[in-house]
């Protein structure tokens, strides 16, 4: 996969911490200036790989109840972008940059579709996105903890002929599913591409400072 590196957005005013722990799902202790805080984690997925005591983080101040924010964790040298609630924003931009999404002409978010909320509807076809932060040995693995819900979701993409898009926030050389962590969903994503529904792969790159496009990751044969 060659390099390419365009642009998706800035994160603005992020500071650097350590990270603690994580009491549950959406709040991290954190180490920043010599003080333990309180920040908040706005991904529900277990991340046992990449949330390590004493791993760097980044974060920001936050508006919520919490005083702070994670953005990121570092893990093997690079900046793993953990803060789910950007997923949307970062696919509006890959909209612009992706043949997949050339012809657009109606966007609309959070659509209804059957028992579903589908991330985005694209000229009346239903588009679902997901974050990978999962790697091992090189292959991008989805999920990393089961997610009922999102087997749904692909059930509903199956059903009304849509797309997937998996942002890919690691360096990786393939992407497919997690066999050993959720079989039903991975079954789900076999289906899925048999029956020639587009699985979209986007490697993003986040320097700390920017967000990157960085091309597509192949698909594994599954």
């Amino acid at each position: 996969m060659h390099s390419i590196k365009l642009p998706i957005f800035k994160i603005l005013e992020l500071k650097r911490g350590i990270f603690l722990d994580r009491p549950n799902r959406f709040i991290s202790k954190i180490k920043y200036k010599d003080k333990t805080e309180l920040a908040h984690i706005h991904d529900p997925r277990r991340l046992k790989e990449l949330l390590i005591p004493g791993k760097e983080i980044l974060f920001t101040s936050s508006k919520g109840k919490l005083k702070y924010y994670v953005k990121a964790v570092k893990s093997d040298n690079e900046w793993v972008l953990i803060d789910t609630s950007l997923h949307s924003r970062i696919a509006l931009k890959l909209f612009e940059y992706l043949p997949d999404f050339s012809k657009i002409k109606e966007i609309k978010k959070e659509v209804s579709i059957g028992k579903s909320r589908i991330d985005f509807h694209l000229d009346g076809v239903p588009l679902e996105v997901k974050g990978v932060t999962l790697v091992k040995n090189g292959i991008a693995l989805f999920p990393d903890a089961p997610i009922e819900r999102g087997t749904r979701h692909v059930q509903e993409i199956i059903n009304h002929n849509g797309k997937l898009l998996f942002l890919i926030f690691r360096n990786a050389l393939k992407f497919g599913p997690n066999y050993k962590i959720d079989p039903k969903f991975s079954s789900k994503l076999i289906e899925a591409r048999k029956s020639n529904i587009p699985i979209i792969t986007a490697q993003i790159i986040f320097d700390g400072n920017i967000l990157y496009y960085n091309g597509k990751v192949p698909l594994l044969d599954f």
